[in-house]
């Protein structure tokens, strides 16, 4: 993620985006999602009293409370060339069920869009994405419901890098693989242009080349990364956290471990050969790190920095007054700037200041306009409401609510998705509700998208379909 800043004389704001330097190229890790897996899987043979002291050494909440299960992060990572934007792995996606989250103890949802828009990008900017291998985990987010629930590719610009022995497994799965070859993650790849299936090494770009290894499964590959002398190895489920680098811990989800144990042995040798850094997908500790001959880490990159424990900034919530300005006030010198904070609209709106004194606090921007009322009200939306019938009294007798608004103001509303239909930022809906009041109204709004958060979903009404009578405003004023 790019680092974007605004220097107001004393003041910078700086939204937190923090990415691997690596030569001339940026190497950034998205959100593709958590989940909580059973310990035992994930080290295979290895005691529990051995790697749950690794997991819980590191004090980062990494084990769940009954101890047997670990948190792991579904980390894609965005690598910037000079030319090229190059994603390796995909995530959960958005097409997993309820029994699906609730067995796999999913624990964030999947949203690289979000992300993508936080960096001033879009999905369709991705040029390559590699898939090392097609386990769900990692291959889930290739395709994408869109908002209307149809499947999608989620980045249809991009050239699918996949070894072709990989993906004849993934089309004709045997009773082990069928519980992790998801067929609904490749449904709009297969027959695409964007398949280009590759047989051992292969160069995707200047700087980044596949290899085939095996290992985890028959047509796992690993990705090696060079810029002007700096080099990093993804590993991905040879090395799924920086607590298996010792060669016999392998996982019990490995299809041919004892073949994952002299390859983990020849790329470890030569990432310490080449004072090579070590990504991780599934890591919560950290990103990345190199280790020196005895298998211990001597450096690492995780989204905090390393070092002393910080005190915790002081935080100001600051409303955006028209024109998009704010006054921000330094808490140690108090010097005040005003400022415009339009670049920052629609963006994420928690930031880091630095003032020139030394000081550095955050600021939380409100763009809100207007006050919002927190409700639970049953509604509808989707993209045409207009065969839903609504009786007289304001109820539907046949279908069912898909939805629950959460809150609503004059300006919009927030609503929690009940279905498996997916709003992007920026999509068109059409929402319908009946207020919880007597005599009951029925609102139908066209709204559009302006944030999602799991099955949250943020919207913003139309111009045109804004309240021009003072139903809602007595209605919020209750």
């Amino acid at each position: 993620m790019h680092k974007s800043s605004l220097h107001f004389n004393s003041i910078c704001l700086v939204r937190i985006m923090k990415g691997l330097k690596l030569g001339d190229f940026e190497i950034y890790w998205l959100n593709g999602g958590e989940f909580e897996l059973d310990g035992g899987t994930m080290f295979g043979v290895v005691p529990k009293s051995l790697w749950l002291k690794k997991f819980t050494a590191e004090g980062n909440n990494t084990v769940s409370y009954d101890k047997d299960y670990i948190k792991l992060l579904n980390a894609p990572l965005l690598v910037k060339t000079r030319e090229d934007l190059v994603l390796i792995e995909t995530g959960l996606g958005n097409k997993l069920n309820g029994k699906q989250k609730e067995i796999f103890r999913v624990r964030k949802e999947w949203d690289i869009p979000a992300d993508f828009k936080k960096m001033g990008l879009k999905r369709q900017d991705v040029n390559f994405v590699i898939l090392t291998h097609c386990d769900f985990d990692h291959a889930g987010g290739i395709v994408m419901h869109n908002a209307k629930g149809d499947p999608e590719l989620t980045f249809p610009n991009a050239r699918h890098i996949v070894q072709e022995i990989e993906w004849e497994d993934a089309m004709h799965p045997n009773i082990r693989s069928a519980n992790t070859y998801w067929p609904q993650n490749f449904s709009a790849l297969k027959d695409s242009d964007n398949l280009q299936l590759v047989n051992g090494n292969f160069q995707v770009c200047e700087g980044i080349e596949v290899q085939q290894t095996g290992g985890h499964t028959k047509g796992h590959q690993i990705v090696r990364i060079e810029s002007q002398g700096e080099v990093a190895y993804h590993l991905a489920d040879l090395l799924p956290t920086h607590v298996h680098y010792n060669p016999l811990w392998v996982m019990a989800y490995d299809n041919f471990p004892m073949d994952a144990i002299p390859l983990k042995e020849k790329y470890e040798a030569l990432a310490l050969e080449e004072d090579a850094w070590l990504t991780y997908y599934h890591d919560p500790m950290m990103f990345a790190s190199k280790f020196d001959g005895n298998g211990k880490v001597v450096k690492k990159f995780t989204a905090r920095a390393s070092g002393k424990r910080k005190r915790k900034m002081p935080v100001q919530d600051i409303n955006v007054r028209q024109g998009n300005r704010v006054a921000i006030g330094c808490p140690k010198c108090t010097q005040v700037r005003d400022l415009s904070v339009k670049k920052y609209l629609g963006c994420k709106h928690s930031l880091t200041v630095s003032c020139l004194c030394g000081a550095t606090f955050g600021v939380n921007l409100n763009f809100r306009q207007h006050s919002r009322k927190e409700v639970s009200i049953g509604g509808y939306y989707g993209t045409d409401l207009d065969e839903i019938d609504f009786d007289e009294s304001g109820f539907w007798p046949t279908v069912p609510v898909n939805c629950r608004i959460q809150n609503i103001s004059m300006g919009g509303l927030g609503f929690t998705a009940l279905d498996q239909m997916k709003a992007q930022v920026g999509d068109k809906l059409l929402v319908k509700f009946t207020l919880d009041r007597e005599p009951s109204e029925i609102i139908d709004k066209e709204v559009v998208v302006k944030s999602t958060r799991g099955s949250y979903i943020g919207c913003e009404f139309i111009d045109g379909s804004r309240f021009t009578d003072r139903t809602l405003e007595f209605y919020l004023m209750r």
